[in-house]
């Protein structure tokens, strides 16, 4: 098996956060873990992410895990992609913007391999995931390829 299996099947046993703050699958479920994680971390997320000053701009989040950020760039009006290693994330995250009667363009795919065209992002995000890639540069590059000119990166490398 290789790294890159063994990332991928670990994160999809429980995506980050499913096993502490995931009580259910429905609407409610997803409310009270994005409330736990942004009790946590939101003192760092919100001025880092700039959900709102993104309204408008074609969006990637890379590593969308239960979905919470990926909310909240629906919400405010993104043309929004997301991409998760795991197809739990994905099922996850498709779920919770269902429930709401949000949008977004899904799919699972590797952050070293981007399934798409250069320079055809305005902002790609990832709060706590491209650490967790076997080759970080490699996934670090493909951000920037995927970035157009001018465009923003919010990524963390905790």
């Amino acid at each position: 098996m290789s790294l890159k299996d063994s990332v991928r099947d670990y994160w999809d046993k429980a995506s980050c956060g499913e096993d502490l703050y995931l009580s259910s699958t429905s609407r409610e479920g997803y409310r009270e873990q994005a409330k736990a994680r942004y009790r946590l971390e939101g003192e760092m997320i919100f001025p880092f992410a700039h959900f709102q000053e993104s309204r408008g701009l074609e969006v990637l989040e890379i590593g969308v895990g239960l979905g919470a950020d990926h909310q909240r760039f629906a919400l405010a009006g993104e043309r929004l992609t997301g991409i998760d290693i795991t197809p739990r994330a994905v099922a996850h995250t498709q779920q919770r913007l269902k429930s709401l009667g949000l949008n977004s363009s899904l799919k699972e795919a590797d952050a070293e391999n981007l399934p798409f065209a250069a320079e055809c992002f305005d902002l790609v995000y990832s709060w706590g995931v491209l650490h967790h890639s076997p080759d970080t540069q490699s996934a670090v590059n493909e951000v920037f390829r995927v970035l157009k000119w001018g465009g923003s990166t919010y990524y963390d490398l905790q």
